[in-house]
C-alpha cells in the first residue's frame, strides 16, 4: 500500500499524472480568447458582439468551461469575440457589472449588455444561447 501511494506521489510531482480540470488551466500559443482588464475592457467590448466570461483561477465550473469557450471561440470567431476577465485581479469591473457568482459570462453588443449566462454550460446548451444574437 505504500509503494502505490508513492509511486502516485513521485507521477503527481513529474507532472505525469494530473486531473483532467488541471490540464485545462495550461493556455497554449493558440488561444483565440481575448484576455480584458480594468485598463482594456471599455475598448474591448464596445465593437461587435463579445461574450466576456468572468472568472476566477481557482473556481473549478470556471476550470471546466475554459476548453468550451476555447472551442467556441475557435469554431465562430467571424460571428463573435470571446473574452475573459479574471475578478478577483480585476475587482472595479466586477463590482461595476454586479457579479456576486462565477463562472457569469456577460454578452455585449457594441458596448451594450445583451444577456447573462450563469454557471457551467455544456457546449450545445451554451451554443443555443448564443446563437440568437449572431
Amino acid at each position: 500500500m505504500k509503494k502505490i501511494f508513492l509511486v502516485i506521489t513521485s507521477l503527481i510531482l513529474l507532472g505525469l499524472f494530473t486531473l483532467p480540470e488541471l490540464k485545462a488551466q495550461t493556455t497554449t500559443a493558440e488561444s483565440k480568447v481575448i484576455k480584458l482588464t480594468e485598463s482594456n475592457f471599455n475598448n474591448g467590448i464596445n465593437s461587435g458582439l463579445i461574450l466576456v466570461d468572468f472568472y476566477a483561477d481557482w473556481c473549478r465550473p470556471c476550470i471546466m468551461m475554459k476548453p468550451i469557450l476555447e472551442e467556441v471561440a475557435s469554431e465562430n470567431a467571424k460571428d463573435i469575440v470571446i473574452a475573459k476577465l479574471n475578478t478577483d485581479q480585476n475587482k472595479a469591473i466586477s463590482q461595476q457589472y454586479g457579479i456576486s457568482g462565477i463562472p457569469c459570462m456577460i454578452l455585449f453588443k457594441d458596448g451594450v449588455e445583451v444577456t447573462r449566462i450563469i454557471g457551467y454550460h455544456e457546449k450545445t446548451a451554451l451554443l443555443e444561447k448564443l446563437q440568437t444574437h449572431f
